[in-house]
């Protein structure tokens, strides 16, 4: 039976941890996403690949989530979401990329950090195999990989994949944008440039044939990078909040603002380069203030 959009938005703000005022946000922003997901799998004829990228904290998650439920109880589409963070490389192996490429590969986070094999091979296997597809889940408060108790199970074909992720869509730089360090890490760590060109070079060829293949591109901006870290300390606090509630005992410890500070300049580059040019690039893209409320949209590729 469809339901109302109405009445699945008012439950999903009920079950969820959303902002205050995130119904009024949906209704106002982002059923435009929903007609247009619907139209474009109309009319492909075929189950289609949406991404949604979006900086650290910016509510790409709870998107995906809104999205998928509207999708399915509303539309009546199949829908599997993915998330880009599932798909790290778990310690050991990102240290073995560390040793063999540079040592910030140790630290999750850029392109390098993902297998992308697994990705796009589920991605492949949702959008046009049968049968059951298994894919990883990541747990960052121990900063591995989860047993696979935990890992997500779909069945395929399904109609809709959404896949979100900090930085979905953005394309490689040019060499000579790489020559200047970005922040105290690169200069401090990276001098030379070798490790943000290992990155760049990753980004080129194992992640563009994925971004390549989006039939959508849906785009939450952060008003600065300032936001960014504000944003990821609020991230950290909720993580602690939510290992205190499973009574944990043993993970990795909270960041404090400085720690989180330095960890966001692992993303900088490339978020920075992701304000300038996905907003050309997305088919919707909002606008976020520093509160993460839409304040605009930015516009729609032709």
């Amino acid at each position: 039976m469809v339901e109302q959009i109405s009445e699945l938005i008012e439950r999903f703000v009920r079950e969820r941890d959303v902002p205050d005022g995130f119904a009024q946000t949906a209704n106002q922003w982002y059923l435009e996403a929903l007609a247009l997901i619907t139209a474009r799998h109309s009319d492909a004829g075929r189950p289609i690949l949406v991404g949604i990228s979006g900086c650290q904290g910016s509510g790409k998650s709870t998107l995906a989530a809104l999205l998928r439920v509207l999708l399915e109880r509303q539309v009546g589409l199949s829908v599997a979401s993915l998330a880009l963070d599932d798909f790290y490389l778990g310690r050991e192996d990102r240290a073995a990329r560390a040793r063999e490429l540079h040592r910030l590969f140790a630290t999750r986070g850029v392109p390098g950090t993902h297998d992308t094999a697994w990705m796009s091979r589920s991605i492949n296997d949702l959008l046009t195999g049968a049968g059951e597809v298994i894919t990883p889940a990541f747990d960052k408060s121990q900063d591995d990989r989860t047993g696979r108790e935990r890992w997500h199970h779909y069945g395929a074909p399904v109609d809709v994949v959404l896949l979100e992720g900090w930085c979905i869509g953005i394309p490689a730089q040019s060499a000579s944008d790489l020559t200047l360090p970005c922040n105290e890490l690169e200069r401090s760590h990276d001098p030379e440039g070798e490790w943000r060109g290992h990155v760049n070079r990753f980004l080129a060829a194992d992640y563009q044939p994925l971004f390549d293949r989006l039939d959508l591109l849906l785009v939450l901006q952060a008003p600065d990078f300032g936001a960014v870290a504000q944003w990821r300390l609020e991230q950290e606090q909720h993580l602690a909040r939510q290992q205190s509630q499973r009574g944990e005992t043993t993970g990795r410890a909270l960041m404090d603002e400085q720690q989180v500070k330095d960890f966001v300049q692992y993303f900088q580059r490339l978020t920075l380069h992701g304000f300038e040019v996905l907003p050309q690039r997305a088919d919707l893209a909002w606008q976020l203030d520093a509160d993460r409320k839409v304040s605009g949209c930015l516009g729609r590729a032709s």
